[in-house]
């Protein structure tokens, strides 16, 4: 059988654990602090992230910055632990990169340009240079083209040409740059499901490549008009007609006629209901062979006469019979 404790031996334990406990508990209090002490003084490494503010040549010099700059470094400190943990994202301010005068094509960043803290210094930057890249500054004067997006509503036609307010703008950067840039596009101008009518449409102008800049106005103003579609039909070997009068040889016989409206009418529109014709009522018989204007009857309504080819046709006139006695 298992020994039972005694009642001398849980009184012996009690006095093991509370006799002089605030010295016990004081003892541990004070051995946790050494512990921390210790660990806050020893060695340790962070790594944290600087913003970057870049000081550049003035827009009016000849010469600019073409690469494009970090905007921020990260920088691994090393120093206490506690100091380490202390610190904030704040405690570190930005770090200056003054390119107004360099002509250089590496920026080196140097330990002594960041303000630290006390207690902790620099391990390693990263990126610890900057590559740069410099070109002459230019500027040229190029045209802007409206971009037209969509087509028109069936039956619907965009009219002429859009337009453009103002059609140039002035463009500054690289001059490299500036070479390839031939024409500035507008931000697309829908056209899809606009009734007929004359429109305006204040738009900006599509993003430039690199560094380049438009020091013009940021948007212009693009009109366009819809108007109801047109087509053209011709219909050729139309015979000449003679009216008012008869005619002993009209040259030539025949002749094409080009007419311009909506397509849905000239598809059904009947095409021996078109007649040229030459009135010969004012003809001088005696004069013989006169050229007669070739005219046009039985267009429908809406309906554009083009052009009549040819416009002009030979006409002999009939003298009239004697009368007989």
């Amino acid at each position: 059988m298992p020994n039972k404790a005694t009642p001398q031996t849980s009184g012996a334990l009690r006095g093991l654990l509370l006799d002089n406990l605030g010295l016990k508990v004081m003892s541990l209090v004070s051995a946790m602090a050494i512990f921390w002490v210790v660990r806050g003084a020893e060695e340790a490494q962070r790594a944290v992230f600087v913003d970057v503010v870049a000081v550049t040549p003035p827009a009016t010099s000849e010469r600019m910055l073409t690469s494009d700059l970090p905007a921020k470094v990260r920088l691994t400190l090393r120093g206490s632990r506690s100091i380490l943990n202390a610190l904030r994202a704040d405690d570190i301010p930005p770090v200056q990169v003054d390119l107004s005068s360099s002509t250089s094509s590496l920026y080196y960043f140097e330990p002594e340009t960041f303000e630290l803290p006390g207690g902790m210094e620099i391990v390693q930057i990263a990126p610890p240079t900057i590559p740069l890249a410099w070109a002459e500054r230019g500027s040229r004067n190029v045209s802007i083209v409206p971009a037209m997006e969509g087509t028109p509503d069936v039956g619907l036609m965009l009219t002429g040409t859009p337009s453009v307010r103002p059609t140039t703008t002035i463009l500054r950067g690289p001059e490299p740059d500036l070479a390839t840039i031939e024409r500035l596009m507008t931000d697309p101008v829908t056209i899809s499901g606009l009734p007929a009518g004359h429109y305006e449409r204040r738009v900006g102008l599509v993003r430039l490549p690199g560094h380049v800049e438009n020091v013009g106005d940021a948007t212009v103003t693009v009109s366009f008009e819809l108007s109801p579609e047109v087509a053209e039909r011709s219909v050729p070997r139309l015979e000449i007609a003679v009216i008012g009068g008869v005619a002993r040889e009209v040259r030539p016989t025949r002749v094409r006629v080009t007419l311009r409206g909506p397509p849905r009418v000239l598809d059904a529109m009947d095409a021996p209901s078109i007649v040229p014709f030459v009135d010969v009522s004012a003809v001088d018989v005696a004069a013989g062979t006169q050229a007669v204007p070739v005219r046009v009857r039985g267009v429908p309504e809406g309906i554009e006469l083009v052009r009549v080819e040819p416009d002009e046709a030979l006409v002999t006139p009939q003298p009239p019979t004697p009368p007989h006695h």
